[in-house]
């Protein structure tokens, strides 16, 4: 496997963590935290630069919002200096990590988005008889931290840009312990696990969930299973084939794979064999041989964001909201 080193001097660079700065506050200018980061914009970004070279950089750590959206969700929010951080690591692991991805890995890849695997999962829906949609159960909260990091040590020879990466991994252990915020986002509790997982919300957690964690899984899907039609979008796996029977050994031998591998569950292990002729509700739309068009929950979220701006609730950007779902169910 090809190794990458020499990340860390370019981590430390003033240029560089300037453009993670830019990148962090797109957007987001009007948010206090964020005008209060812009007004002493030089001052940090030295003091951050000069803690991360002489390594006595320490995260602020992470605090959860409880959210409605529409299902209970956990999100992980770190202050805007963190947030810096976290932009530059993404920024250096994506070209990294997306060496080794398949073309039919979509998800925080440039050109490889919901619009693209939308298409190719019509396209495979028209070339197949039969479908399987599986899902990781608590995915992000999930993850085993140790082998999450035995992956980037076999790809990345650079211990003090390992090491950063690795504080910022330790400041969300354990995040979703807490028993009011398990009881919110609806963990059992045997699951997930206690002192793991990556904090949702966090840019390196989208990185190294989607691009490294489960990267072999579609290496052991494509070559040693020989699944002719499949398509995952970060924890979203969906397989296609002509029979029934060769879709439950395969469904069964992903199930096996994520347990003894990754220490992951499937959140429906007999998921149901679905006709390609019909419909499948996946990566928030309903796809079929014919069209795409978006689920009813979907449309229910659009009309509440324009009633929060028509009500003017703050902190609602409709422009933007209207720009991400149309250009998602504008499909020919």
């Amino acid at each position: 496997m090809r190794t990458t080193r020499n990340l860390f001097p370019r981590l430390v660079s003033e240029d560089f963590l300037e453009e993670a700065a830019e990148r962090t506050t797109r957007g987001k200018r009007r948010r206090c935290d964020v005008a209060r980061f812009l007004f002493r914009r030089e001052e940090i970004l030295e003091r951050l630069r000069s803690a991360l070279s002489d390594g006595t950089w320490r995260p602020d750590g992470f605090r959860v919002r409880c959210l409605q959206d529409p299902k209970p969700r956990a999100i992980a929010h770190s202050t805007v200096e963190d947030r810096v951080v976290h932009a530059a690591l993404a920024c250096l692991l994506e070209p990294v990590l997306s060496r080794s991805l398949l073309p039919d890995t979509f998800a925080c890849r440039a050109g490889f988005g919901t619009h693209r695997a939308s298409l190719r999962v019509q396209e495979l829906l028209g070339l197949h008889r039969f479908a399987v949609h599986l899902d990781i159960r608590c995915f992000f909260p999930s993850v085993d931290l140790e082998i999450l990091q035995a992956l980037l040590a076999a790809r990345i020879r650079d211990p003090p840009f390992l090491d950063v990466l690795s504080r910022v991994l330790e400041a969300g252990r354990g995040l979703y312990d807490p028993a009011p915020i398990r009881a919110f986002a609806g963990f059992t509790p045997d699951w997930p696990p206690p002192r793991q997982g990556l904090p949702i919300g966090a840019w390196t957690s989208q990185i190294l969930a989607s691009h490294l964690y489960l990267d072999a899984l579609d290496h052991h899907v494509k070559r040693d299973l020989k699944v002719p039609g499949y398509v995952r979008y970060c924890d979203d796996i969906l397989l296609f084939g002509d029979r029934r029977a060769d879709l439950r050994t395969w469904r069964s031998a992903v199930g096996a794979w994520l347990e003894n591998e990754r220490r992951v569950r499937l959140k429906h292990p007999q998921a149901r064999i679905l006709a390609c002729a019909g419909h499948l509700d996946a990566l928030g739309l309903r796809i079929t041989r014919d069209l795409v068009r978006p689920r009813a929950r979907a449309l229910r979220r659009l009309r509440a964001t324009v009633g929060q701006h028509m009500r003017g609730v703050a902190g609602v950007d409709v422009q933007r909201s209207l720009a991400s779902r149309l250009g998602s169910w504008m499909f020919p």
